[in-house]
């Protein structure tokens, strides 16, 4: 993981701390509706990335596939409600996009289990699994990535083959190899003993 390289005073912050700020800013952002305030954020959301010591190769497709959603966005809402609140909705959308990948990419993913296991743990008494959330959450956060992989690899693929334009050539293929993934992790975690069941405690 990329956390795992960085050195920055991000990472060094508790995932509890980084976690629970990007809360509060997310909902913040939308209490505020002056474009001016919106842009000052936007910029100290770039300078906590920058602070970040992040690696920019890692964020090169992510960002141009959200500069291509925030356009189309900020073109559909403009003309729908109108460009002052089209640009207010983007800068909302673009700065808290920022800080989740600030945070994102400073966290390793023992201390986002770690996280996530002390959020679920109010559950266990209805009966849950504390343990069995977080993992559950962090695989599916650690996933996005790999799957994107796998679109992109299967795209090229069909693409090579003329199919390109086809879309059950690219989603059959991915999804098969989606489940071939998680049929792999599952035995994954009975080679180490995971038991998704809960312990049941027998009487003498």
């Amino acid at each position: 993981m990329i956390a795992a390289k960085n050195t920055s005073w991000l990472s060094r912050t508790p995932a509890g701390w980084k976690f629970g700020t990007l809360l509060a800013i997310s909902i913040s952002l939308y209490l505020i509706s002056s474009w001016q305030v919106l842009l000052a954020l936007l910029l100290v959301s770039i300078a906590t990335l920058v602070s970040a010591r992040v690696d920019f190769k890692q964020l090169r497709m992510p960002l141009v596939t959200l500069a291509a959603i925030l356009a189309v966005v900020l073109i559909l809402l403009g003309i729908q409600t109108g460009w002052l609140n089209a640009t207010i909705a983007v800068l909302r959308l673009l700065t808290m996009c920022i800080f989740a990948y600030s945070v994102s990419l400073t966290t390793s993913f023992d201390a986002m289990l770690e996280l996530f296991q002390k959020v679920a743990s109010p559950l266990r008494v209805l009966g849950a699994n504390p343990a069995q959330i977080a993992l559950a959450l962090s695989m599916a956060i650690r996933f996005i990535p790999e799957l994107k992989r796998v679109y992109l690899e299967v795209r090229e693929a069909q693409h090579a083959r003329g199919l390109g334009n086809n879309p059950l050539a690219v989603s059959v293929p991915l999804v098969i190899r989606s489940l071939k993934i998680a049929d792999e992790t599952a035995e994954a975690l009975d080679a180490r003993g995971y038991d998704s069941a809960p312990a049941r405690h027998h009487r003498l």
